[in-house]
């Protein structure tokens, strides 16, 4: 195979600002072939990143092919309908210009502007314009100055400012030979800003940015001080700067030969990727260079066995909607034919897909960049590949888009021996805390593996405990699926900086991952104790029961009553014995609420299934002490009676409800994640309440299905002052002696609720005043 040319937020929760869970569901990443190329009608080797015109339609280049060999410019719907607009070397003697290696941009007339490396009056390039019907007029062409002092062969694309004059550079030429910088306007009047000199670079390739304080950003493939590339600022009128040369340290590590443009962020840095260099080897790296020239290297390709996560990244990043950076690699992966990547701003590195996944490579190979859809897709090419045998085996490239897309579908409970994924704490041999107003991405099958815990491979729903061990005030921890936006949500707070724990599920996103984002600096705890997926053979349908207390140690002496549970001392609870459960039902796993009254301060409380070793994880913390509840989905043991054991690192009364099981499917349930939704929120309502409501989760503006017989919420109380208990339970009914969170201290306080229904409604009751938000994140139905 040949290569491709050659937020510090300070966001405190004082009952002020609490968000909705984090809910829609993900499937994998998915890449759709949506046009191949055929060399002689289309074209071959579309070596650069697609735009989407004002039309909504994507228009690029190839760099061969086409009628006379010379390239195409050519037009795609987002459906995959392939126009050729332009067949290059129409004319004699290519004066249109020839083999166009880098995508146009579009101006603000509405036509096309970009260049040819080949080609033009003296073959050493061109700057065109073309309309969007296909009408194309050779605005320069290069060399035209003696001794080609206004540069030659120009290998990137062009960048209109404000005022729609267009800027670009050369790769070789000027006054020196080793490129320029220049600017073009419409109607081709070409202005040398800059010749390169190889001390501060020499072959600037792939564009330039401007940035946000108004000058452009880009880079040089050679020269510099070292001798390996550059990035530079260059003013409007042509003063530039060298910001960094490349291999500045030991054996490349910072990377070298940065072959493909920058991108400005949203924090305001820039990132962009070098071709070689790294710590692994000469693979790449993705790196961030702050408009000062602060370089820092986020990551090294070839950092997984066989080079899975890609090699030889060849052109640049685009920033998502969600945060994160999508890019591609030209090499490595699976298949060694190139991946599509995502990476968070610290450099978590997630591959969605490796081309050539399909027989004979009919997917695509060796990707050219990426850019986001306005439907949030991704769009792109590959050089190489696709359905066409004109180019022979390696095939003539690829039109493709890249879906993140989130589909909502009923899943069923795997349970899994509770597993600690991820624990970031330096001391426990973790990667440090998560930084204020920063996010980290999550690979957990990858995680599960390397720890040893359960194949996730087949996951669309995580069930988690997530802890968070604050460095202070924590405003809010929100865990959220990769390739989704950062939601309006919370997962837990922790205002005052208490260790706190609490259950969610997390609907897997691209590549299975999830995000977790910290508005301040924490260190995050994630355990799993099971996953919802399509239904199989493994799969577990939920029963929902009414709520109902089984375990209450304050009570005499029994084996679901007292006494208290002994610091450092695990008791096994025979759960089958409450008459909680009709007779003859076989738990696999439960849904309970556990809820610790502490004899004192509590480090943590565990729970995992009868007969089973204690495994390395956390139920719920209690450090100050105070009642705390959280919710879990814990596997049944194989003792006979169903037990779990309970394990207390401190004296403390232990108090369990119940709100249905995981067995066998049958006439059980499944569960259908929907989109985030609050159903009420009293603040915007009749403010604080004490005592009982009625909540119409069915005919409210979140309207989930009628067929529901329970609902996923996030429950979050505000209270005015202590608040000794809030119960959900299923409207029609009796209220139940169970509860659902306590916040007798008065902090905001949330926890996940399942709570059974039968007629779409439920009823809740404070014991004292107290504000309730409400947010569904999924329901259970036949």
């Amino acid at each position: 195979m040949r290569n491709k040319r050659s937020f510090h937020l300070v966001l405190l929760l004082f009952g002020l600002a609490v968000f909705c869970a984090v809910t829609a569901i993900a499937s994998p990443a998915q890449v759709t072939t949506l046009a191949n190329f055929d060399f002689y009608l289309s074209g071959a080797s579309p070596n650069a990143p697609l735009i989407q015109a004002f039309d909504g339609n994507f228009y690029g280049t190839t760099e061969q092919g086409g009628a006379h060999n010379g390239g195409t410019v050519f037009k795609v719907t987002p459906t995959g309908a392939l126009t050729v607009l332009y067949h290059f070397c129409s004319k004699l003697a290519c004066i249109d210009g020839s083999n166009p290696e880098v995508g146009l941009a579009q101006g603000a007339d509405g036509n096309f502007y970009g260049t040819t490396p080949t080609g033009g009056a003296y073959n050493l390039g061109t700057v065109f314009k073309i309309t969007p019907s296909g009408k194309l007029t050779t605005l320069y062409s290069f060399c035209s100055q003696s001794s080609c002092i206004d540069g030659r062969e120009p290998s990137s694309g062009l960048t209109p400012d404000a005022g729609g004059t267009f800027y670009g550079t050369t790769d070789s030429g000027g006054a020196k030979g080793d490129g320029t910088v220049f600017k073009i306007t419409p109607s081709g009047v070409l202005t040398t800003l800059y010749s390169f000199n190889f001390t501060d670079g020499s072959n600037p390739r792939r564009g330039l940015v401007q940035a946000t304080d108004g000058n452009f950003y880009g880079i040089t493939t050679g020269g510099g001080a070292k001798e390996y590339g550059t990035v530079f600022k260059i003013t409007p009128s042509g003063v530039l700067t060298t910001l960094y040369s490349f291999c500045s340290q030991t054996n490349c590590t910072d990377g070298s030969h940065p072959y493909a443009g920058l991108v400005q962020a949203t924090d305001g840095n820039f990132y962009g990727t070098t071709l070689n260099g790294g710590a692994n080897g000469d693979y790449g790296t993705i790196f961030r260079i702050t408009p000062g020239g602060t370089l820092t290297r986020l990551y090294s390709f070839c950092s997984q066995k066989n080079c899975t996560d890609g090699l030889y990244p060849e052109d640049g990043l685009v920033q998502g909607s969600d945060g994160n950076f999508y890019g591609a690699t030209s090499q490595g992966g699976a298949a060694d034919s190139g991946t599509i990547f995502v990476t968070s701003s610290g450099g978590f590195l997630v591959t969605l897909y490796n081309f050539c996944s399909q027989a004979n490579c009919t997917d695509g190979s060796a990707p050219a960049g990426l850019v986001q859809g306005i439907d949030g897709n991704f769009y792109g090419t590959t050089v190489l590949g696709g359905a066409f045998g004109n180019c022979g085996s390696d095939g003539c490239g690829t039109v493709f888009s890249l879906s993140l897309g989130f589909v909502l579908s009923p899943l069923e409970f795997v349970r899994v021996k509770p597993c600690r994924l991820v624990d970031t704490r330096r001391q426990n041999g973790g990667s440090g805390p998560i930084q204020g107003g920063t996010f980290r991405i999550l690979d957990l099958p990858q995680l599960a593996q390397q720890k040893g815990c359960a194949d996730l491979s087949a996951a669309a729903a995580y069930s988690l405990n997530s802890t968070v061990v604050p460095q202070g005030p924590l405003g809010y921890l929100t865990i959220w699926p990769t390739g989704r936006s950062l939601p309006v949500a919370s997962t837990m707070n922790s205002v005052d900086g208490r260790v706190k724990a609490n259950a969610a599920i997390v609907p897997a996103g691209a590549g299975a991952a999830i995000n977790a984002f910290a508005s301040n600096t924490t260190d995050l705890v994630l355990d799993i104790d099971g996953y919802f997926a399509p239904a199989g053979n493994s799969t577990l349908q939920f029963y929902a029961l009414p709520p109902c207390r089984v375990i209450d140690t304050r009570n005499a002496n029994d084996d679901l009553k007292g006494p208290y549970l002994s610091g450092g001392v695990a008791r096994d609870f025979p759960i089958l014995e409450s008459n909680c459960f009709p007779q003859g039902v076989s738990p696999q796993a439960y849904s309970f609420n556990f809820t610790a009254v502490p004899h004192g301060p509590l480090g943590y409380l565990t729970v995992w299934p009868a007969g089973q070793t204690q495994p390395v994880v956390s139920t719920l913390n209690a450090p100050t002490g105070t009642t705390v509840a959280n919710a879990a989905i814990v596997p049944a043991g194989t003792d006979g009676a169903g037990g779990i054991e309970v394990f207390a690192s401190n004296d403390t009364d232990l108090v369990v409800d119940v709100n249905g099981y995981f067995a066998a499917p049958g006439l059980g349930l499944s569960l259908y994640p929907v989109l985030p939704c609050r159903v009420l929120d009293t603040r915007n309502e009749n403010g604080a309440f004490v005592k009982e409501i009625l909540v119409d989760t069915v005919d409210s503006a979140c309207g989930p299905s009628n067929l529901a017989q329970a609902y996923v919420f996030n429950a979050t109380v505000v209270p005015q002052g202590p608040l000794g208990y809030l119960t959900l339970w299923p409207d029609g009914g009796q209220q139940p002696l169970v509860s659902t969170l306590n916040a007798i201290d008065g902090a905001v306080t949330s926890n996940m609720a399942i709570v059974p229904t039968t007629n779409g409604k439920i009823d809740a009751f404070a014991s004292n005043p107290t504000q309730l938000i409400l947010d569904i994140s999924a329901y259970f139905a036949p």
